[in-house]
């Protein structure tokens, strides 16, 4: 900053001079500038960052999304798979196997509370 001088004259033409100098000799707003350029970098790399974060979160968002479906049609294979009436028409008809009859069939006691 620039130094302000000051005259003033009294009644006996005696001239004074006062000199207000800056207190840090005007080094403060060069360092305000400063901090205020290196401020506005830290904003614009923190979006940037934040900007490429959040893309990569929708892009793990969609896959997540993918493998759930692909999870769903894996249940639903599975359970068509084990249906029932699916592994019986599979051992009749590969394995030939067939139910007993009622006199074949012969119950084993000594267990539990029935026995």
């Amino acid at each position: 900053m620039l130094g302000i001088k000051q005259r003033s004259t009294n009644k006996k033409n005696y001239t004074a001079e006062v000199e207000i100098v800056a207190p840090i000799g005007g080094a403060i707003v060069p360092l305000l500038i400063l901090l205020v350029l290196i401020s506005c970098v830290a904003v614009i790399q923190s979006s940037h960052k934040s900007r490429k974060l959040f893309g990569q979160l929708q892009d793990l968002r969609r896959e997540a999304m993918l493998l759930e479906e692909d999870w769903g049609r894996l249940l639903l294979e599975q359970s068509t798979w084990a249906s029932p009436d699916r592994v019986q028409d599979m051992a009749i008809q590969k394995l030939k196997m067939q139910a007993p009859k009622a006199r074949e069939v012969k119950m084993v006691g000594g267990y539990g509370k029935a026995g």
